[in-house]
């Protein structure tokens, strides 16, 4: 509900409740429709290489879709609109489920399709629902509250995960098919629209909805002017590209590579999940004495060393080898969130974020996203031609050579950021990526 002036005491705490409950059914949703179970469900399905990295792509392309969240912030709020686009999001989990009966009717080619379309608009509808988060957020809690009530919902939000993702292990130790990751991904779309009934319960000012309202070419333009952000825009860009790059074909290594079964394949998921919080805590400690833009660095040196470490990686399966790039890629790509979002709040002026934030989704994003797609489409596609004799894990130590050289040179992207003064590297606010 939108209120005319600022929420009292007893709506801001009652709004954060909701927030809560709607963040732990979201954990536990996400878990099961997400990046893991979506590119299991397609390498059970036997496809393509290509259309796998594909899919680990759509996350940064889908933000083509993100304006028009802003367009419907615009007249409903941001409450609704992330309650639309909710309900939304979780219909199109359906359409990727509809792939498998597809598929075992002997229309595979639909059924990719369905994949890959329901993939997109999966998480173009994710994109388009958060886009004004971070008004609401400002909202419904003080700026006292706020690490707080974001590190609740991080905590909750990685419990629910955990929890979704034992239980997901647990499945398929019963029973491992097709048919099991389609009732995987119907449970966590059931789970997706029950979590708007609490979104719905969420007061805000009308601070979201003018927030949306105001015109977007007349700020892009300053945006554009400052050179900070044209190379905020440059290093996300390579950075974005570098987990295109690396993490679908982590997981894509570990089944097609060494032939691991779903359930021990998300049991490295774990470790990924493990990686992620460990490294977010730790980061966000040293973050404010470092800076964002040397957390930056670090992360992306972390995706070069997954490549080396696959490039390298052993003919036989040697589990405490393989741990190393999915704890790698699991620290690295949510700590490069938070330095991301840390470095663009210290820089980028207030009156300006909303817009300047989608720019950098959109471009750095989508372009990325597109880049990713057709660049690791293409590469997984060679080396499969090229080394058509050999081992399969031959083939994917070739891609992480081949990608681990594309990618090099993004590094001194990353590096011509200019560094923050010390007064500006603490950050009151510590963001963590919410779905």
């Amino acid at each position: 509900m939108i209120i005319d002036g600022p929420l009292s005491v007893e709506r801001q705490r009652r709004s954060q409740q909701y927030y809560n409950l709607f963040n732990l059914l979201n954990g536990f949703s996400y878990m099961c429709l997400g990046d893991t179970v979506i590119i299991l469900l397609a390498l059970n399905l036997g496809c393509a290489d290509q259309v796998v990295s594909t899919l680990g792509s759509m996350l940064f392309a889908s933000f083509l879709v993100l304006p028009v969240g802003k367009i419907v912030a615009a007249r409903v709020g941001a409450v609704r609109c992330q309650s639309i686009f909710w309900i939304l999001r979780n219909c199109a989990a359906l359409v990727v489920a509809s792939s498998v009966p597809v598929t075992y009717l002997g229309h595979p080619e639909l059924a990719t399709t369905l994949l890959l379309g329901g993939a997109f608009l999966f998480y173009g509808c994710r994109a388009a629902g958060v886009v004004m988060i971070q008004p609401l957020l400002g909202d419904i809690a003080s700026e006292s509250e706020r690490p707080v009530f974001i590190a609740t919902n991080a905590t909750l939000f990685s419990i629910a995960s955990f929890v979704a993702m034992l239980g997901i292990i647990a499945l398929l130790h019963i029973h491992e098919d097709g048919w099991s990751l389609m009732a995987v991904v119907m449970v966590g779309s059931a789970f997706g629209l029950t979590s708007t009934h609490f979104i719905r319960k969420i007061d805000e000012t009308a601070a979201p909805r003018e927030s949306a309202r105001r015109p977007v070419v007349s700020e892009l333009r300053v945006s554009l002017a400052n050179p900070m952000f044209i190379r905020q825009l440059l290093s996300g860009f390579v950075v974005n590209l570098a987990v295109i790059m690396t993490v679908p074909t982590t997981m894509l290594t570990l089944k097609r590579g060494y032939g691991v079964s779903d359930r021990n394949a998300l049991f490295f998921s774990l470790i990924q999940l493990v990686g992620a919080a460990i490294m977010s805590r730790l980061v966000g400690r040293v973050s404010g004495r470092i800076g964002p833009r040397k957390v930056l660095l670090y992360c992306y040196g972390a995706f070069l060393l997954t490549a080396l470490v696959w490039a390298v990686c052993p003919m036989q399966l040697h589990p405490v080898f393989v741990w190393l790039p999915f704890f790698l890629v699991g620290g690295a790509y949510v700590s490069a969130n938070n330095a991301t979002m840390h470095y663009f709040l210290q820089t980028i002026p207030e009156n300006n974020r909303v817009v300047a934030s989608i720019a950098i989704n959109v471009i750095t994003g989508a372009l990325a996203g597109l880049v990713g797609m057709l660049l690791s489409g293409a590469l997984l596609n060679w080396v499969n031609e090229y080394f058509v004799g050999v081992a399969a894990i031959h083939r994917y130590r070739a891609y992480f050579i081949i990608s681990g050289i594309i990618l090099l040179p993004g590094f001194f992207c990353v590096k011509q950021l200019p560094r923050l003064p010390i007064e500006k590297r603490r950050l009151k606010i510590r963001w963590q990526d919410l779905f």
